[in-house]
């Protein structure tokens, strides 16, 4: 296969990522197909088999990225911010904000399509965003600011489960972003009363 001409390779497979992450996030996992891609890309086949294998590893390298972007914005986010409360609710609204482009929501569905019960991948994947909320439980034990006998694994995959369920709650009227952020605080807040001492 030929590499693309006349464009940076990086280029090429940061556009090809681009248009893929939009593609999947308005059809799902099954419903999009490579020649998709080919035709909102305009570019050839053997340009995109260039970059990747096929349609399963474009997809995990679009998750991958949407994960290393979160952490990225964690990072600036998280520096405003001393006390572990304070970082929970900027997390959420993060979160809240990411909801936008809700690549995430495909992925129940990409497991099931191509019939995977094995979650090493998946949990590889979102190994940083798990270690943000690790990082803020930790700081808040630390500090007082939550219980002493905090179990950080169990609260770490709740808070990741119960935020990232919140994506789903435009079906339930929440239409507006206000709307949609305000819902993610009042989780934090129900939340954050568990956590205290």
């Amino acid at each position: 296969m030929s590499r693309p001409v006349g464009r940076n390779s990086e280029d090429t497979k940061r556009f090809i990522k681009e248009v893929a992450t939009k593609i999947f996030e308005y059809k799902g996992y099954t419903a999009t197909s490579m020649e998709d891609i080919k035709m909102e890309t305009n570019l050839s086949k053997g340009t995109i088999y260039y970059h990747f294998k096929n349609k399963e590893d474009l997809y995990l390298y679009c998750l991958t990225q949407a994960s290393y972007e979160f952490v990225s914005k964690w990072e600036i986010i998280s520096k405003k911010e001393s006390s572990a409360v304070e970082k929970l609710y900027s997390w959420a609204k993060l979160n809240c904000m990411e909801l936008q482009q809700p690549l995430t929501n495909t992925i129940t569905e990409y497991f099931v399509s191509v019939k995977k019960d094995e979650t090493t991948t998946f949990i590889s994947m979102f190994k940083p965003e798990f270690d943000i909320i690790k990082s803020i439980l930790e700081g808040g034990k630390k500090s007082g600011e939550f219980k002493s006998d905090l179990d950080i694994e169990n609260v770490t995959v709740i808070l990741f489960n119960l935020i990232a369920s919140l994506s789903n709650s435009v079906f339930f009227g929440y239409n507006t972003l206000e709307g949609q952020r305000n819902l993610y605080i009042n989780a934090i807040d129900i939340i954050i009363q568990g956590l205290k001492s």
